[in-house]
């Protein structure tokens, strides 16, 4: 008899320590997501930042493309990106990304600049 209640006492002891080690993954996790989420806002807001502070607009977009697909180079060479800025997904800094950019579209006159990553 007394087997079978250490036997439980330890069992209930491993379930919660389980669910409390579930628990840090789940809020850690959760952290983590909002970190790159953030760090994506961020650097939206400092593409529509570039677009209007160089007169970037839909017009122009149209007759050049290449003008709207903003890269962190672009972003760092003009003084708003600072290139040791590390992305929390991948953990590399902005200056060594030279796949990921920022589309600048329109929409109902309003811009809205979108993180895509490479």
């Amino acid at each position: 008899m007394k087997n079978k209640k250490r036997t439980l006492i330890i069992l209930l002891v491993l379930i919660i320590v389980l669910i409390v080690i579930l628990g840090i993954i789940v809020l850690f996790g959760g952290m983590k997501d909002r970190e790159i989420k953030e760090f994506y806002q961020t650097i939206e807001e400092i593409t529509c930042e570039y677009a209007e502070g160089e007169n970037i607009n839909e017009p122009l977009c149209n007759a050049f493309s290449n003008l709207c697909h903003v890269n962190y180079d672009t972003l760092i060479s003009w003084g708003y990106l600072d290139e040791n800025l590390v992305n929390p997904k991948t953990g590399e800094r902005v200056s060594e990304d030279n796949m990921s950019y920022v589309e600048i579209t329109w929409e109902d006159n309003k811009m809205i600049c979108t993180f895509k990553e490479g």
